[in-house]
């Protein structure tokens, strides 16, 4: 069958938005219908030797520090890392300390963080190798990052 170019239809948003409400309920799925979807889709079991996790699972841990919250999104033991993501609220202060045990690698996903001396804003990255020391974090406006760290540095 050859295919004319008068059959071919593009919906627009509009189109899209009247053929939804002739369908008989005003144009969206009701209620349940995300909750649903939503459970479908976290019920799904990942492949072998890969792990999920969703923004809306939450998992997040109070730090020791006051104004951070973490989650661990992975831990890799043969590595010995740990991957991080940590949320830093406003005027919050990392005090000094000493990198033991592994390297730290720190990206800066959102907001700007002040260590070194340096301003670091969304983009940026920090690696300090093993056994460094250097001074407080500090961030004004908050911060969300990105930590790549030796288990036993944060997860006491």
């Amino acid at each position: 069958m050859t295919e004319d170019i008068k059959d071919v239809v593009e919906f627009d948003e509009t189109i899209a938005l009247a053929l939804a409400r002739a369908s008989g309920d005003g144009g969206g799925p009701g209620p349940g219908v995300k909750a649903r979807l939503m459970a479908a889709i976290a019920e799904r079991r990942a492949p072998q030797g890969f792990a999920f996790q969703f923004e809306r699972d939450g998992n997040w841990r109070a730090h020791p520090v006051p104004g951070i919250r973490m989650r661990v999104l992975a831990l890799d033991k043969d590595r010995g890392c740990a991957t991080l993501l940590f949320d830093v609220a406003p005027r919050t202060r990392f005090p000094p300390h000493h990198h033991t045990g592994g390297a730290e690698e720190c990206y800066v996903i959102s907001g700007s963080l002040d260590t070194c001396g340096r301003h670091f804003v969304a983009g940026d990255f920090i690696h300090a190798d093993a056994e460094t020391d250097h001074g407080d974090l500090y961030t004004e406006e908050g911060c969300r990052v990105l930590l790549v760290v030796s288990p036993e540095a944060y997860m006491q």
